[in-house]
Parts: structure tokens; sequence; C-alpha cells
């Protein structure tokens, strides 16, 4: 997944910046702007939050079953 793609799924998630969505998963906001290719780890959780958006499931269930 390259940047622009992540930042437009980010934004239909719901967060205003990567930074916001970071924090959310708990990453450093500053790891984010040194990637030029979004790393695999990121890129499931990024899918898995916006199925959940578009199944109705607020993001905080997904991050509690999962522990990130």
């Amino acid at each position: 997944m390259e940047k622009k793609e992540f930042k437009k799924i980010i934004k239909e998630i719901g967060f205003s910046s990567q930074g916001r969505f970071a924090e959310e998963i708990g990453v450093k906001a500053s790891t984010f702007t040194t990637y030029k290719i979004i790393p695999s780890h990121i890129k499931r959780i990024t899918r898995l939050a916006l199925l959940a958006k578009q199944n109705g499931i607020p993001l905080d269930e997904i991050r509690d079953s999962l522990r990130v």
C-alpha cells in the first residue's frame, strides 16, 4: 500500500490525519512520516478499520479484541 492510498483510507475511516490514526493504534505519529510504503502490519490494521466502519462496528471494538 502506498502512502497516498493509506491517507485516503484513514480519511474514509474518519481520522483527520495520519497522526490521529497513529495515536489510535498505538504508534508514534512521527513514525508515519518516515514511511514511503506502509508496512504490512499497519496495512492490516487499516483494512480492518475500514471493514469495521463499512459494517457499523466501532474501531474501539476491533482494537480491544486485537489488543492493539
